[in-house]
């Protein structure tokens, strides 16, 4: 990564328990040239629903602060999400440390992924929304995910660009990649961004007593 980068975007997404049910990964597959990666990503806690530290890989660092809930969206029949509005900036990181050692302080949360990813390039996304103001970029994932105690699977649409631009692209490809031919159900109280999942997954977890003074344990 070669500077800090900020991004605006729209997502939707959608968690379930387990591994991604294989009528999904067939269809991501379909969509065309796909990228499947397998990397370590470490989130901040606590755990809150507009504001998501993350450490990716050893690449970068990651700010994530939502700016707003869009609400229910119904994007086909059977699928059906929340929608929200994130910020994100990304430095980048000459050193990090090991992402499978040790944590002493217990508030970073290591998720193993294995992500398969689908973006669609400039050409797709002119053909289904028309002229965009600015560059725009839409990408659609389905990642399986691994901490400690569990594994669970996401599926989500992202879209970047300039505001004025996300929510005609947002509603164009979304009708495209989730329309008749979409293999799964997709309800609406499954979804939720990263940060609020987290707070689920760790809702017993608090900083490691080491770190604390003896007052505070």
């Amino acid at each position: 990564m070669d500077g800090t980068s900020e991004t605006n975007s729209l997502e939707v997404r959608w968690f379930g328990t387990g591994a991604p049910p294989g009528e999904l990964d067939e269809w991501i597959a379909a969509l065309g040239s796909v990228d499947t990666s397998t990397r370590t990503d470490s989130y901040l806690s606590p755990f809150g629903p507009s504001l998501n530290v993350k450490r990716r890989g050893g690449e970068s660092i990651e700010v994530k602060r939502r700016l707003g809930e869009l609400g229910r969206h119904d994007l086909a029949p059977g699928v059906a999400g929340n929608v929200e509005q994130w910020y994100k900036w990304s430095f980048p990181l000459d050193r990090a440390p090991d992402p499978t050692s040790a944590d002493r302080t217990g508030l970073w949360l290591p998720i193993e992924k294995t992500r398969t990813l689908y973006a669609l390039d400039g050409a797709e996304i002119g053909s289904l929304a028309g002229n965009v103001s600015g560059p725009t970029t839409a990408e659609v994932e389905v990642t399986e995910g691994r901490t400690v105690s569990e594994t669970a699977w996401t599926c989500c649409l992202e879209v970047a660009g300039r505001p004025d631009d996300l929510e005609s692209v947002f509603d164009a490809v979304a009708a495209e990649l989730f329309g008749a031919d979409f293999p799964v159900e997709l309800e609406p109280d499954e979804s939720f961004g990263y940060p609020e999942w987290l707070r689920r997954v760790t809702a017993n977890t608090g900083p490691s007593p080491e770190i604390l003074v003896p007052s505070n344990q």
